[in-house]
């Protein structure tokens, strides 16, 4: 006979995904996109070491006006948009695998599109100072690995404050 804790990893959303196969998909999303901006950022202190590159006038100012304004902008609506996929984990219930999956990589996605946009505009003007929101951006996104609690344990209402706990 089956714990509890084994039947809930083996349960399913309409055949298609389990918690436990969410999870590894998340893991392995989540390292991926950590990997790539660590590349390019070797790259560019590569690149900077050298010594070589032309000094130019514009140090990108724009650029990190932009890249600024982006996370500014798109990182707190991600998390409104993962709030709404998360919104039966507010109620007590657990979240579907599939939800879990959507919501912490559309977070993870914010964070890396604005990160990498930064490091892209330190390319272009030889400078480090578009690349100051991409070192805020890769800061939050190492915070959010996948933990999958919220896809496994009801947590209570928000009415019963005895057995509800705040998600993290």
């Amino acid at each position: 006979m089956l714990n509890a804790a084994s039947q809930q990893q083996q349960r399913s959303t309409g055949g298609s995904l389990t918690v436990a196969s969410a999870i590894r998909i998340a893991w392995v999303t989540w390292l991926v996109l950590l990997v790539i901006p660590f590349m390019v950022s070797l790259y560019l202190i590569w690149q900077f070491s050298n010594g070589e590159t032309p000094v130019r006038h514009d140090d990108g100012q724009i650029w990190f006006l932009v890249s600024f304004l982006y996370l500014l902008a798109i990182v707190p609506l991600s998390f409104f948009w993962r709030a709404h996929l998360f919104r039966s984990y507010y109620a007590g219930q657990p979240v579907p695998p599939f939800k879990y999956l959507f919501g912490m990589i559309s977070v993870w996605m914010a964070l890396e599109i604005g990160g990498l946009f930064s490091l892209a505009g330190c390319m272009i003007y030889d400078s480090l100072l578009p690349g100051i929101p991409a070192l805020v951006a890769f800061m939050f996104f190492v915070t959010f690995w996948p933990g999958g609690r919220a896809m496994t344990r009801k947590v209570g209402t928000s009415q019963d404050p005895e057995v509800y706990r705040s998600p993290r």
